[in-house]
């Protein structure tokens, strides 16, 4: 079904992306870059390897666990379909929070957010080793009673809506709308380095799970969205792109010779540090209040 689900979006998304370039151009928005659009392409196709490579495994796993489930579910019925839905909407953003709060984690989620700009393209630059440890976020929907291929399906299902999201060249939406579901407005906040907006909106479909554990942040009139990481990297070289958080991570556990803030500098949100020198998101905004 996944195959399918690819095969039937992709010439949709390729189009959605050459209208972009061309509304850009015509109207001299400078959305896209050359060099940029085409680390994105770097990116989903790195991407795309590891999945494969690692597909049996994930699929391994969850039909394994799936035999010692809760539920055993007879018939699929549209009630099935809807439960798996919220889910693994709901254990996307558990995922994609953790890749935003541990730094081993946001080392990969981070060439995601690497680009300044903002556009279809960027919504493919995809964290390149995220399939190797995304699986362990749906085990828990495999102990439920969802099959392994259902989950892998959804989850495609789920990613090629939050496609669309990735774009400046949509408003706001209907009110009802923007409260329940991932919006372009949301998402463009969820990639701003502006301080007021870093770490939030983290859902995938729905919204509803950032409203509920408070990392909501609705994009503000007047306020110009910066895209980009709050230290930007400035160049468009592979290796740096991929790699060059991993490169920082080494760097600072060489700078203190006690094990717990090795292991922080590991493990802990991105930005801490053991003498100040950087800051945390969550510091930098109670920084700035004052």
């Amino acid at each position: 079904m996944e195959e399918i689900l690819l095969l039937v979006t992709t010439p949709f998304m390729a189009v959605l992306i050459f209208a972009e370039m061309f509304y850009s151009h015509y109207h001299h928005k400078e959305l896209y870059t050359g060099k940029d659009t085409a680390i994105n392409l770097m990116c989903t196709s790195l991407n795309f390897i590891n999945d494969l490579l690692f597909r049996v495994v994930t699929l391994s796993v969850l039909s394994w666990l799936n035999a010692f489930s809760l539920i055993q579910v007879a018939d699929k019925t549209w009630i099935y379909w809807t439960l798996l839905f919220f889910a693994q909407d709901f254990a996307y953003y558990v995922l994609h929070y953790v890749d935003h709060y541990v730094r081993f984690f946001w080392a990969s989620h981070v060439t995601h957010h690497s680009s300044e700009k903002f556009n279809f393209t960027v919504a493919i630059r995809s964290s390149v080793f995220q399939p190797y440890y995304r699986f362990f976020y749906f085990i828990p929907l495999a102990l439920l009673g969802f099959e392994a291929f259902d989950i892998v399906f959804m989850y495609a299902a789920t990613q090629v809506y939050g496609f669309w999201v990735h774009t400046e060249t949509v408003s706001k939406l209907p009110t009802w709308f923007e409260y329940i579901f991932v919006t372009p407005s949301h998402h463009r906040v969820h990639h701003a380095s502006n301080v007021e907006y870093l770490d939030s909106n983290m859902g995938m479909v729905l919204i509803i799970w950032d409203r509920i554990f408070r990392t909501f942040r609705p994009e503000l009139d007047g306020i110009e969205v910066k895209y980009g990481l709050t230290k930007n990297l400035g160049s468009y070289h592979p290796v740096k792109v991929v790699f060059h958080e991993w490169s920082s991570i080494w760097t600072d556990i060489k700078k203190t010779p006690y094990m717990k803030d090795k292991i922080m500098y590991i493990f802990g949100p991105p930005g801490w540090s053991h003498d100040g020198s950087s800051l945390t998101s969550k510091q930098i905004r109670a920084t700035e209040k004052h």
